[in-house]
């Protein structure tokens, strides 16, 4: 077993310096897990530096929270979304539901960041406003509303701020010291990971929220469920053992949301509840059988965990530095390459 681990941290780290000389980032951790043992790659920086995680923020913890409340009968799926916002329920109907928002199934075809001039309560409405061309269900549309949207649901059942819910329910009882919104309040500026050069507001982006829609939404509503997160790669890794060893999360976690018995869903689809399921685009070839849940983040995160094996494997680095590249697919191949890498020895 710990030969096999250190052939796969080599083979990773080959991988990552690589990476830092074609300037696809300029700073990296990566964290390996199985059963049990576990390796922390550094690449440029330390083991508890400080990374925006972008979106996966959407799963951790929104999706997370969410999901532990339908455990609790807080919520279900079928929970229309009108019944707890009501700036939601002046302008749709109650087909949509928190199974859409879990699964982005809504009709947001918008890119968010065409809002970012907008104030904080334009923003608001617009996604509360937006016009569903395509009937709640029948459309995969991967994208910040729809996480924004379950972020202010689980304050409003709640009824507690979303940094001050996630620090209560998870991040305090899993021991993530170094895990929250708006790391300037609580961690050494040392530790944290720049982002960005960022010409929209004109400086270097150093623990302030990336996304630019949810950095100007939390000016007036604070953390929002879609981007924020700051966190290290020993955090992520307790999150995830945690999911390992939880077996209601991880029947919800490792089944295609789309096929299970929800009317007017888009089939071709493949997607778990609150988190990304078999993947490819990052997670690369995946055995027949097995299950692989994660998540990615703009900035150039990533988590991926196997059930079947027990492990996991995090990726956190700065891909937006010093400048954002044009697309993902980059940071897309590396990610899936650094996947295969992993899960093809588990």
């Amino acid at each position: 077993m710990r030969n096999k681990l250190r052939k796969i941290c080599t083979d990773i780290g080959d991988e990552c310096w690589q990476a830092i000389e074609e300037n696809l980032f300029s700073s990296c951790c990566v964290g390996i897990s199985e059963k049990g043992k576990t390796e922390i790659l550094t690449f440029d920086c330390k083991e508890d530096s400080i990374f925006d995680c972008a979106s996966i923020t959407k799963s951790m913890p929104t999706g997370y929270l969410a999901l532990k409340a339908i455990e609790n009968k807080l919520l279900s799926l079928e929970t229309p979304i009108v019944e707890i916002l009501p700036d939601f329920a002046k302008h749709h109907n109650s087909d949509a539901k928190i199974f859409h928002l879990l699964t982005h199934s809504l009709d947001y075809r918008f890119p968010m960041s065409s809002l970012k001039d907008l104030t904080p309560q334009e923003i608001w409405q617009r996604i509360c406003s937006h016009k569903f061309e395509i009937p709640p269900g029948q459309l995969f549309c991967y994208g910040n509303a729809n996480s924004i949207l379950l972020g202010k649901v689980l304050e409003s059942i709640y009824k507690t701020p979303l940094a001050k819910l996630a620090k209560e329910q998870v991040f305090e009882p899993l021991k993530m010291k170094d895990t929250g919104w708006k790391p300037l309040e609580w961690a050494n500026p040392n530790r944290i990971i720049p982002t960005e050069i960022c010409p929209w507001r004109g400086r270097e982006l150093k623990g302030e929220t990336h996304d630019e829609s949810a950095w100007k939404l939390e000016q007036e509503f604070g953390a929002v469920g879609s981007a924020g997160i700051f966190s290290t790669v020993p955090d992520i890794l307790k999150f995830l053992h945690h999911i390992l060893k939880d077996d209601f999360l991880l029947e919800k976690l490792t089944k295609n949301a789309f096929k299970q018995g929800v009317c007017n869903t888009p089939q071709q689809e493949c997607t778990a509840l609150g988190f990304e399921l078999n993947n490819e685009k990052f997670m690369g070839k995946i055995k027949n059988g097995n299950a692989v849940f994660g998540k990615t983040g703009f900035t150039g995160t990533s988590f991926i965990c196997c059930p079947q094996s027990k492990s996991c494997l995090v990726m956190l680095s700065n891909y937006t530095y010093p400048k954002r590249k044009p697309n993902a697919d980059r940071i897309n191949q590396f990610r899936a390459r650094l996947a295969e890498l992993f899960l093809s020895s588990t």
